[in-house]
């Protein structure tokens, strides 16, 4: 196959993230956009014009899609097929001359990959039959560096097609550590691992768990000859799952056991010393990073019965499933078409556990089936399956004792994640006030020293909680307590180590930061406003991050326009208007119609009242005028979500 030629409309993608990279591009006519839905939103990476390549890197390292490629007006494009662009390199000197030059600065410039992908590259580039010397690093600000990006939260006034998206999307770490192998290309079905069952004598046991997961459309089972218990001296103790060292020790044995066969899942485990049940734990190569409901940890264990019958089967199957973080679409896919009915069948046995087993017991068993319930709500976008997830995890609490704190913790974590989200859906503020509590009771059980990051997120999203029980209930209380809890969160989410995630916490504080101030008639908290804004836009840039950007822009405006009723002071109303244009200027460009409005009718109003004090500043230098900003409601149901539009607001 030679090259052919073809033609995209505005908007259209040429190639999404995550696809398989196929075909090599150059741009004919017209330009093209690379655009990055990653930890910090839809970031727009490059803007290719005519004469470029683009989509050749993932030939080189045969690795996904990294960005999405979109049309940006009318654009023609030379689709080069994979073998004939590597023909091309090999005997067109000029094809591989600009190759080589960007792969250069790929590694030395300030937008390098992780080491693993450039060792990738320069192999590739050692092939190439043009010697070419690697340019000087460009001369331009490095970006911070995140050890692990934060990703997009889960939590939120959001879509369900954006929920499905982020199930379909790549959720693996693309910063691995330097010397760790590139695992293969994801298959697209499901690959789930079985290893041995400690004291399973002649692996009756084993045999049953095969048999049990036999048979699910899309996911393929491999037996493993090996017991993971072996290899980690503890392991099966009772209280192991507590212990974060040994925990994180066999999710690391177990991930690099996965990443041989490139599978999906490992299920490992023992039968418990009691002989009468088997402790099944579940570990997927790649936890998916953020607050979603329903993520599987370490301290998830599911007990079943030694010679389990039938009835526990579809259990089995949900929870194996629901433990899958999917890295491909297609595997995406298999979940959404197989888990939720599974999950059905599995409801007799999951929310109503054998009384004849232990309260611990039962209560890990409805941990899980409440995990695969809040799966299922992310899958299908239905809200009935978040209070199915809720009831499993209150009945669970109600059978533990207060010595179970890591578990506690956690389960009162997951509840306030799906009550927040049924509360933001619903609009219903009884939900929300349970959100609060849950979260307060999670902050009693996990430990800042032990679990800080667990903790710092916990507090944010009461601080968001409480903000939004103020604006139905209009408790200045809530709002002193929402502070409070941001202000703590900021210390464990620092501007050097957390830029991301710092950001959207000033982002959210200055919003509370913003009512707080003006219910109160207080120019310093307002001024704090201003201060959080800017802080947040010292992470966040038009180039790499550009709706989190005018997000901050747009809540900056909206704390200078506070300010200047508070004050009388004409530049702050100046700079509030010149911040909604620059945030509104962004918001057009990228598409994003209803933010684009609300701001726009942020800046209509600031521009009425500067021309307002404008004609009156002659005969009332005071400013005494009444802004008239209590028009419309603040749009602070965003907030909460952490999304793209977090932090879009009217002005109140």
């Amino acid at each position: 196959m030679r090259t052919i030629t073809k033609a995209f409309r505005d908007g259209e993608s040429i190639y999404r993230q995550g696809d398989e990279s196929a075909w090599a591009f150059e741009v004919l006519e017209g330009a093209v956009e690379l655009i990055k839905d990653g930890p910090d939103g839809l970031t727009v990476m490059a803007r290719l014009k005519a004469g470029e390549l683009f989509g050749e890197l993932g030939i080189l390292d045969n690795a996904p899609r990294t960005a999405t490629a979109r049309a940006r007006g009318s654009v023609t494009v030379r689709a080069i097929p994979r073998d004939e662009f590597l023909r091309q390199m090999e005997t067109d000197p000029d094809t591989a001359l600009k190759v080589m030059t960007k792969l250069a600065r790929r590694m030395k410039g300030p937008d390098q990959v992780d080491p693993i992908r450039a060792a990738a590259y320069r192999s590739a580039a050692a092939n190439l039959p043009v010697p070419v010397a690697e340019p000087e690093p460009l001369q331009a600000p490095a970006p911070l560096r995140v050890g692990r990006p934060l990703p997009q939260n889960l939590i939120g006034d959001r879509k369900p097609t954006f929920i499905e998206k982020i199930f379909d999307a790549v959720v693996k770490d693309p910063t691995r550590r330097p010397g760790k192998r590139a695992k293969a290309p994801t298959p697209g079905d499901i690959l789930v691992m079985v290893g041995k069952l400690r004291d399973d004598f002649e692996d009756v046991q084993h045999k049953n768990l095969i048999q049990a997961l036999d048979g699910i459309p899309g996911v393929r089972t491999v037996v493993i000859d090996r017991d993971l218990t072996r290899f980690v001296p503890g392991v099966t103790e009772p209280g192991a799952t507590a212990n974060d060292e040994l925990m994180k020790r066999a999710t690391r044995d177990a991930r690099a056991w996965m990443s041989d066969r490139n599978a999906d899942l490992l299920i490992w485990g023992n039968i418990d010393p009691t002989g009468r049940n088997i402790e099944l734990h579940f570990t997927a190569t790649a936890s998916s990073p953020g607050e979603r409901p329903g993520r599987f940890t370490a301290l998830n264990v599911l007990h079943v019965p030694v010679d389990f019958y039938t009835d526990w089967v579809p259990l089995i199957r949900a929870v194996t499933m629901a433990a899958i973080d999917p890295r491909s679409f297609s595997q995406g896919r298999i979940l959404r078409s197989a888990l939720p009915a599974i999950a059905v069948a599995a409801r007799a046995m999951g929310a109503e556990p054998s009384a004849a087993m232990e309260p611990s017991e039962r209560a890990a068993i409805l941990f899980c089936y409440g995990n695969v319930c809040a799966v299922c709500a992310q899958l299908e976008g239905d809200r009935s399956w978040y209070h199915g997830a809720a009831e499993a995890w209150r009945m669970a609490i109600e059978l533990l004792g207060s010595d179970q704190s890591p578990l506690l913790g956690q389960l009162f974590q997951q509840l306030g994640l799906a009550l927040q989200i049924i509360a933001e859906r619903s609009g219903d503020s009884d939900s929300l006030e349970q959100a609060a509590d849950a979260y307060r009771r999670a902050l009693m059980h996990i430990s800042r020293r032990r679990q800080i990051i667990d903790w710092g997120l916990v507090k944010y999203r009461l601080g968001c909680v409480l903000y939004k029980l103020d604006m139905v209930m209009g408790d200045d209380n809530a709002l002193r307590e929402a502070i409070h809890a941001c202000q703590a969160a900021r210390q464990v989410f620092n501007k050097y180590t957390h830029p991301i995630r710092f950001s959207e916490i000033s982002n959210a504080l200055a919003q509370i930061l913003q009512v707080y101030g003006d219910n109160i008639r207080s120019v310093p908290i307002l001024e704090y406003a201003v201060k959080s804004c800017v802080s947040a836009l010292q992470v966040r840039t038009p180039d790499t991050a550009p709706l989190q950007w005018a997000s901050i822009q747009n809540t900056l405006g909206s704390a200078l326009f506070l300010l200047a009723k508070h004050t009388g002071e004409w530049e702050y109303m100046r700079a509030s208007g010149e911040a909604f244009r620059l945030a509104l200027a962004v918001y057009k460009e990228h598409g994003a119609g209803r933010m684009a409005i609300v701001t726009e009718r942020n800046l209509q109003r600031a521009e009425k009242q500067i021309q307002n004090t404008s004609d009156r500043r002659a005969a009332d230098p005071a400013w005494a005028q009444n802004f008239n900003i209590a028009e419309e409601p603040y749009d602070w149901s965003s907030i909460l979500g952490g999304n793209d539009d977090s932090g879009i607001n009217e002005v109140a």
